[in-house]
């Protein structure tokens, strides 16, 4: 894909902050006291604290909804304070800064991006003055942000072109003898367990059925395909399985969260030592 970018002023955010607190809004305070004409859109600030790679799932699979030209930002760091990198891939368009721990790794590969290491020296122009160790969202992240979306900062400046940057801590999908293999993500606010198995990882599975904290489950079109109280699955709305339970929480009921391991086989297969 294309790595031309274009700044459109549109700066999203993604962090596991939550909302208490003055983090997030002291971010976007930084960013209207640099580029006063920002306009910023919160994607989420729920992401599973302390896991970057719930972060980049969701920008990977949300950033297209957004102009061209839009600066994605996003900060899960729990490395923040130490010397790991800022990172700056651009890809399809856009562009997205992150700290180099692997956050970034699944959108790259979805953008075909060009990942750059942001310069210690460009860090200290653009920072606001000695940065904490404890907040770089706020005092390195949020002012490069701003000058890259007001087009200040050149995204070819910043930094030679590297393929060097940190994997993504989630393995992909894998289908072996029959079984194909994957993980929770995340649990949205309804209690969904949302996969990293996507719509093109089930077409080679004929009448697929997921196996998930002990039950077997059918998989559907819509929530309504289940009866109040009955597990289903289905694709949601950005292509991914998702098991859920009608009306109440999958993930209480069956005990399952972030990192849960999933199995999808074909309805009827003999299940035995490939559990």
């Amino acid at each position: 894909m294309s790595t031309q970018f274009k700044a459109s002023g549109v700066i999203t955010v993604t962090t596991d902050f939550g909302h208490r607190g003055p983090f997030v809004g002291t971010m976007k305070g930084v960013i209207i006291s640099r580029f006063a004409q920002a306009r910023i859109i919160d994607l989420t600030h729920e992401v599973y604290v302390h896991w970057p790679a719930e972060a980049g799932f969701w920008i990977a699979r949300s950033y297209h909804y957004f102009p061209v030209g839009s600066v994605h930002l996003a900060i899960v760091d729990p490395g923040v304070g130490t010397d790991r990198s800022v990172l700056l891939a651009v890809g399809d368009g856009h562009a997205f800064l992150a700290p180099d721990n692997g956050l970034l790794a699944e959108v790259v590969e979805a953008t075909g991006a060009t990942v750059r290491h942001v310069p210690n020296e460009l860090i200290a122009r653009y920072s606001l003055g000695e940065p904490s160790a404890t907040f770089h969202g706020r005092d390195i992240f949020a002012p490069l942000a701003a000058a890259i979306a007001s087009g200040e900062l050149n995204v070819e400046s910043c930094g030679e072109p590297s393929e060097e940057f940190i994997p993504s801590i989630v393995e992909p999908p894998e289908l072996r003898a029959g079984n194909l293999r994957g993980m929770v993500i995340t649990c949205d606010h309804f209690g969904n367990l949302i996969s990293n198995i996507g719509r093109a990882d089930l077409a080679t599975i004929r009448d697929p059925v997921v196996h998930a904290g002990g039950h077997d489950i059918r998989i559907g079109r819509t929530y309504a395909d289940a009866s109040p109280g009955e597990l289903l699955a289905l694709i949601n709305s950005f292509g991914m399985l998702e098991i859920a339970r009608s009306e109440q929480s999958a993930a209480e009921f069956l005990g399952l969260g972030r990192g849960a391991p999933l199995r999808v086989t074909q309805f009827n297969t003999p299940q035995g030592s490939n559990d």
